[in-house]
């Protein structure tokens, strides 16, 4: 019987956290519902969504942050025993792009393709440590998190769709989602307070279609369309990155099977 699941969790202090379950698999599998989620920052998640959260299942925390970020952001769950908190910085504290907005916030829809291939080519230990991670046995369900929700988070997705036998056009649009509800963010630091509005209400508003049109511009279909070309073209696709990075053939067989169902 199939779960109504809401794929978009709203909580007070994250505006990206999603399910990244229900999408089907090129061989007739489906991902699972509650298994692995995808987020934006949760240093300022309230107690009462910090409850909410963990009601998830949740069993593992990675924070893709920096150290910068975390120094100055700390995760609420960094001391929690309630879930293994583990902080993997993908991308570094260093710039590995000739861009001042090394989160990929770019003003060109084709400069995301360029900063994601630099992360997965510089930083391929790290991401395979986040794979490693994902797969230990009873890791999940797992959340992991950047500073938006869209950059480390949405290769990390990328990735672990990838092993699960998603389609790749699939895996491009979920990407894309963040735009439907991380405008709200943008909203909430002109006004100074948290905006708790229905994904489509930006249509409503001339300054939340713009907030909205800023973030679709920096998250185009395009952008994952292209990183996934470049692991095709130098690495063979997900599968061959990841042995690359560490990743052994039973770590993502253990992860697929417990990612579908």
């Amino acid at each position: 019987m199939e779960q109504n699941y809401s794929r978009h969790i709203d909580f007070e202090g994250a505006y990206n956290t999603r399910d990244t379950g229900g999408y089907e698999t090129t061989d007739g599998h489906r991902v699972r519902w509650r298994t692995l989620f995808r987020s934006d920052s949760l240093h300022a998640l309230t107690p009462e969504s910090q409850q909410l959260l963990l009601s998830q299942g949740i069993r593992t925390i990675i924070d893709l942050r920096t150290d910068k970020s975390v120094a100055e952001q700390p995760n609420v769950f960094e001391d929690s025993s309630e879930v293994d908190y583990q902080h993997i910085n993908v991308m570094g504290d260093e710039s590995i792009v000739d861009v001042i907005d090394t989160t990929a916030g770019s003003s060109s829809a084709t400069k995301p393709p360029d900063i994601y291939s630099a992360i997965l080519d510089k930083r391929i230990g790290m991401v395979g440590q986040v794979i490693k991670t994902l797969a230990k046995p009873n890791a999940l369900p797992a959340l992991y998190h950047c500073n938006s929700g869209r950059d480390r988070a949405g290769l990390t997705t990328m990735l672990a769709l990838g092993i699960a036998g998603v389609k790749s056009e699939t895996i491009s649009e979920d990407y894309t989602l963040t735009a439907h509800y991380l405008w709200r963010r943008t909203i909430g630091v002109s006004v100074g307070r948290w905006i708790m509005l229905e994904p489509d209400e930006y249509h409503a508003n001339p300054e939340y279609q713009q907030a909205f049109d800023d973030q679709a511009r920096i998250c185009p279909m395009e952008a994952m369309q292209g990183t996934l070309y470049h692991l095709e073209k130098v690495y063979g696709g997900i599968r061959a990155y990841l042995l690359k990075a560490g990743v052994t053939e039973s770590e993502l067989g253990s992860l697929r099977e417990s990612l579908i169902e």
